[in-house]
């Protein structure tokens, strides 16, 4: 069902309507003014918001305004009087869904909210459908520059095998042999980040390998996280739960679920800097799987410093990164992006600046390589 929030200064107006709107299922916040309206979108990511236009301080139209900026996605319901109706249409035309003119019948509100939530849906099936385009498209691109690219880059690597070569049999100052020597190191080691970047550069494509071995899910998060215990333990709570009988593809999901749980660390070694005062039970990574009649779900949840919805929007993209130079090529979540679509499935990012992000990773059981019949229910633990 839809996340709703319901915005207006009669408190009892909007605690009766949120209520009503929660007994049909709905999950429903409230706010009673412009500023507290567009902070709470901020922290709950709503997907309709109704939206009362006249309030003191930040009026509707400034709040629709701010809230669209804020998470252009978020489909907004307009409530006015018959008096500010030109108010309403003036709203409409700066982005609201709808408008619905006080008093009106729930069912004329829950009306309003479900198209609006259609529409939100079908915006987002597009956008999905045009962002799996333009990626397959820079995948192609990709691939065929890595193949230019490898090419001369062996060559180089040779030659460079070569010169090692002559230069041991060559004599000469001691100080002259050490600077060739280090020359050499060098180019072998910026030959080899470049041969690291066409490699990934080449998964763009994202073949799910053929022979892939089987192993239990919840062994291949905890070995992801032994990888990485110098990164968290002393300093992060870490947490996983799976299904203990779930097999999955051992290759395949790594390639998944390694850069999530890298930029997850990076994340809270973020928000851990900006925040010294925060305590280890504070900066945590959960991954949670869970299971489905047809499907699993991968939740990898982190408390780290969020990103800005701007970021938010381009963060699939090959070469993106907020990281420094050298840091990060950009590539980890691009090419996780292109795997889970090659399954078949779908990855989802909620994220709130500076209070953390969720990654839901979503793949059918017909991708999954040997799922165990009659998966059992219980879960293996691991708190540290």
């Amino acid at each position: 069902m839809a996340r709703v929030l319901v915005v207006d200064d009669e408190r009892q107006f909007a605690e009766t309507l949120a209520e009503r709107l929660r007994t049909r299922g709905m999950e429903v916040h409230t706010a009673y003014d412009g500023a507290s309206a567009v902070e709470a979108v901020r922290q709950t990511h709503p997907d309709v918001v109704l939206l009362d236009l006249s309030m003191p301080g930040m009026d509707g139209l400034a709040a629709l305004k701010a809230i669209k900026e804020l998470v252009p996605r978020t489909e907004v319901v307009l409530l006015t009087a018959e008096s500010g109706l030109a108010a309403a249409v003036g709203g409409m035309k700066r982005g609201a869904a709808d408008y619905i003119v006080k008093p009106a019948p729930l069912e004329r509100i829950l009306k309003a909210i479900q198209e609006a939530e259609a529409h939100r849906l079908d915006a987002a099936q597009r956008q999905r459908m045009a962002e799996t385009a333009r990626l397959a498209a820079l995948g192609e691109l990709a691939v065929g520059v890595a193949h230019e690219i490898n090419n001369p880059l062996q060559i180089v690597l040779n030659e460079a095998g070569w010169m090692a070569e002559t230069l041991a049999e060559t004599p000469m100052e001691q100080s002259a042999r050490r600077e060739l020597e280090e020359s050499l190191a060098t180019i072998r080691e910026q030959t080899a980040r470049c041969k690291a970047v066409t490699t990934k550069l080449l998964s763009l494509r994202a073949a799910v390998p053929a022979d892939d071995t089987p192993q239990p899910l919840a062994r291949l998060i905890a070995q992801l996280l032994e990888d990485r215990r110098s990164r968290w333990q002393g300093r992060f709570f870490v947490e996983h739960t799976c299904p203990p009988s779930l097999m999955v593809s051992a290759e395949t999901w790594r390639h998944i679920l390694a850069p999530l749980v890298d930029n997850a660390l990076d994340a809270l070694e973020a928000q851990g800097a900006a925040t010294p005062e925060a305590t280890q039970a504070q900066l945590r990574l959960c991954i949670h799987a869970s299971q489905a009649p047809q499907e699993i779900v991968v939740q990898v949840q982190d408390t780290g410093i969020g990103m800005e919805p701007g970021v938010l929007a381009r963060i699939f993209e090959p070469f993106f990164s907020t990281k420094e130079v050298g840091k990060g090529m950009g590539l980890g979540l691009s090419l996780c992006h292109a795997l889970v679509e090659a399954l078949g499935g779908r990855i989802e990012i909620a994220s709130t600046p500076h209070h953390g992000t969720t990654v839901s990773v979503t793949i059918p059981y017909t991708a999954i390589t040997a799922p165990t019949a009659g998966l059992a229910t219980a879960k293996e633990d691991s708190h540290e």
